[in-house]
């Protein structure tokens, strides 16, 4: 995939093996969850988000699929860390978002900037801060 950014998350997802499938609106109090069952993946994701939060919580989905195995229920809360740690560095990744020389960037730098991974401005602003690039 390289450092380019995603297009469409889902297809990617669903091109790659993973199942993906809506949350039902009894469901609202979930942002998001993923298991193997018979060795495949199943994601399931909540409709009343935002693209940019859905297409963040089906990176973090797929972080507990990688990072936890088809094994591992991932209750310890490192393990949601872990996840949105792989989330972020799959959607905006190191190398790309190190060369749109986002040192200290601005409101309006991160606004424009976050169009390009399709994040969220608070995502992308986690990151950079992730990456040294912006202080507390």
């Amino acid at each position: 995939m390289g450092e380019r950014p995603i297009g469409n998350i889902l297809h990617l997802l669903e091109a790659h093996g993973a199942r993906i499938y809506s949350l039902t609106v009894e469901n609202n109090d979930l942002d998001a969850l993923s298991f193997y069952w018979h060795w495949q993946p199943y994601i399931f994701l909540s409709t009343t988000k935002s693209g940019e939060r859905g297409r963040f919580d089906a990176a973090h989905e797929l972080g507990h699929l990688v990072l936890h195995g088809e094994h591992e229920v991932p209750h310890r809360p490192s393990a949601e860390v872990e996840a949105n740690r792989f989330a972020a560095a799959f959607l905006m990744p190191r190398a790309s978002v190190l060369a749109h020389g986002l040192n200290d960037a601005t409101v309006d730098r991160i606004l424009t900037a976050k169009q390009t991974w399709k994040v969220a401005a608070m995502a992308l602003t986690h990151r950079l801060h992730e990456l040294d690039l912006l202080t507390e």
